[in-house]
Order: structure tokens, then sequence, then C-alpha cells
């Protein structure tokens, strides 16, 4: 923004048209005002400054002055001398002769410049006793000098007594900034107020829907209350808008499917996350570890089987009983036949079985002798060999 808009906001902001005060300034304060404003629309500020110098020093207390010292303050403010700026304005505010609106207008302006120079305090004690004096018939002041209040707690941390000003100021507002939203929603968590920071980050998922960030802490707000299905909610729509993909949140959106009894979805997700890579190693290990429960959980047996052995061929043992207990043969047959020196005495019993079942008896006889040779197995081995040798004998086999 160039200084001209700046200072010709500046000029609205506290200093409405001259207009509005004919009938209580001479012709000579009128003229010397109209005269200081064109200059500075010009950007000619030294001059507007030396142009209302002696009116500064010289004019008697009264609603001339105080529009000479408003004008001065912008001017400085445009020049980037915030000393010079204060005091003009310090020095307005203290002729006590604005009131309501006015008055607040221009302690708002100073309290921010105290807010700028690190001193909230200062701010305070000047813009809160202006906001608690009547605003004047059927006005309210504006609620953007609530805000600065608001700002000035939360620069020191005292959340619970910025937030009934920014109360105040959404009730005088007729539209809200989302940043007033977000002041709102951080006093709230910080407070503890977590049902209060879920209806306000509502409002803001509602005001802007693609801000991550938004999303994030809807849910943390939710899971603070142990609202899990609703938490699982707003992840899921975070994540269907494409702000999730390979985020911690995203795993924590996953892993409530699954605590909200839909492991198959949650599987699908985390297969989808695992094959874009968007992990480290050392997580892609962990969540294939978890993906594998998943499809555990719904049941989904060989599918589980195949995700154990991806992710660490030690747990073939356990991924071949799985896909026994899913009766997937053919998938037993193939993990045996790739990791036979992995294999436990158990295990190759039901490698054997599973042959049997495909009516290979030769195929289960030479994994039942491999099952023999482990301690584990070695008993019941022999038994399979000796019932085998007695089917043969028998003409069965």
């Amino acid at each position: 923004m160039n200084r001209l808009v700046y200072s010709l906001i500046c000029l609205v902001l506290l200093f409405p048209g001259l207009s509005t005060y004919a009938s209580t300034l001479s012709e000579r304060q009128y003229r010397l005002l109209e005269k200081a404003q064109e200059l500075v629309a010009e950007e000619s500020y030294q001059e507007a400054l030396e142009e209302t110098q002696d009116a500064a020093d010289d004019w008697d207390a009264g609603l001339g002055l105080v529009l000479i010292l408003q004008l001065r303050g912008q001017v400085y403010q445009m020049l980037d001398q915030p000393e010079k700026t204060l005091e003009s304005y310090e020095r307005a505010l203290s002729l006590d002769v604005l009131e309501g609106t006015r008055r607040s207008a221009l302690a708002a302006a100073v309290a921010q410049l105290y807010l700028i120079g690190s001193q909230p305090m200062k701010a305070r004690d000047i813009l809160i006793p202006a906001l608690q004096a009547p605003a004047g018939d059927g006005l309210n002041h504006a609620p953007q000098a609530y805000v600065i209040v608001a700002i000035s707690y939360q620069t020191q941390e005292r959340w619970r007594e910025s937030l009934p000003w920014l109360v105040q100021a959404e009730a005088y507002a007729t539209s809200i900034p989302e940043n007033w939203l977000a002041m709102r929603a951080a006093a709230e968590f910080q407070t503890s107020d977590f049902a209060a920071a879920e209806v306000t980050m509502k409002r803001l998922v509602e005001r802007a829907p693609d801000k991550r960030n938004y999303w994030v802490q809807l849910a943390a707000a939710q899971q603070f209350q142990d609202k899990q299905a609703e938490q699982l909610v707003s992840l899921e729509i975070a994540h269907q808008r494409g702000l999730l993909s390979g985020s911690s949140e995203e795993l924590l959106m996953i892993q409530l499917q699954a605590a909200q009894d839909m492991p198959a979805r949650a599987a699908r997700n985390l297969e989808r996350r695992i094959a874009d890579q968007t992990s480290a190693d050392s997580d892609i290990a962990n969540e294939l570890r978890l993906l594998s429960a998943f499809q555990r959980q719904a049941r989904d047996l060989a599918a589980a089987a195949k995700t154990m052995v991806s992710g660490d061929v030690a747990s073939v043992n356990e991924a071949i009983q799985l896909a026994m207990m899913d009766g997937d043969c053919p998938l037993v047959k193939k993990l045996a036949g790739a990791n036979v020196r992995r294999l436990e005495g158990v295990t190759m019993i039901s490698v054997a079985q599973c042959e049997l079942n495909d009516n290979d008896t030769a195929g289960a006889r030479e994994w039942f002798q491999r099952a023999g040779e482990k301690a584990d197995s070695a008993v019941i081995a022999s038994q399979w060999l000796a019932y085998l040798s007695d089917l043969q004998k028998a003409g069965l086999r």
C-alpha cells in the first residue's frame, strides 16, 4: 500500500470530512485544515508540517487544535517517526475535547503504537477507558478497538482476559475477519475450553475449507473432548480435500477408522499411503505391521500374510499360519517355497497339510521329513509319515 493510499485511510478513520466540523471551527481554522489535508493528499508531508506548526504551538485548546494534532500525527506516521506520531496523538487526547467514538478511534491509534513498541499495559491504559465511556447516541465503538485490547492481553499470554474483548468485537462487527476467529480459537485452546474451540474452529473451516491447519485444530479440539467419531469425520473431510497426504494426521485418521470398527477402510487408506512412499523406510516398516493388523481385524487373512512377509521376512511363519486359517493353500506353498530356511517345524507341518489337501502325497512327505528334523515338530512329523506309509500300503495313496 503506497503512502498516499495509507494517508487517505488514516484521514478517513481519524479525520472525517471537514464539513462535519464546519459549524464548530472558525473560518481561519477551517481553511488551514483544508489546505493541510490537500498537502497530505499530495504527499507533501514536510510542507504540511510546516503549514501547521504555528497552529500546533499557538492555538487554544479546542477542536481545531485537536484536529491539527491528529493530522500532524498522521503525517509523522507517514514519515515513519513513531515517537512524534505518539506525541501528537497523546497531546490531542489529553485535551479532553473528543468524546464517544471519535475519542476511542484516536485512543485505538495510540494503543496500536504502544503495542508496536511492546508496551501492552500502556495500550490498555489508554484504550480501555475510552471504550468504557459512552459511544454516543445510537453508536458503538469500532469493533477493531476491542480487538486491539485483546491483542494486548494475548501478547502477554493472558488468554482468558482477551476473550471478552473478542466476543464484544464480534458483537459490533458487520463482518468478522478470519484472524479474529483465529485469535479467539487460540485463546479457547489455551484456556482448555475445547468445546468452545470446536465451535470456533468449525466457523474457521467453513470460512477457509482448504486451510489444513484449521481442520487439524478442529480434530484436536474434538480429541480433547474424547469425541472420536467427530474427530474422524473432520480428518476424513480434510483427507478428501487432499490436505493430509503423508502427514501424521493421515495416520491418525487411519488408526481412528480401525478403532471405529472400519478396519477394511483403514487398511485401504494405509495401503495407498504406503504405496505413495511418503514415509521414511523405518516408518514404512512400522506401517506395514500396522496394515497387517488391520487386515487381520478385517478378516482378510491372506492379504495380512502377504503384508507381513513384504515388511519382515522373519514373520513368514506367522504369515503362513494366517494363510492356512484363510484356507489359501497356494499362498501357503508360495511363501514356504521362498523361505524354506526360515520355517519352523510346526509351519512345515502346515505346508505338508496343504500338500495333502491338494492330493500331492510326495510333496507332503517331503515337508513332513523336513519337519522331522526340527525339535519342535519331530514327534508329530514322524506320526504323519507313519500315517502316510500306512495309507500307501493300503493303496489309498
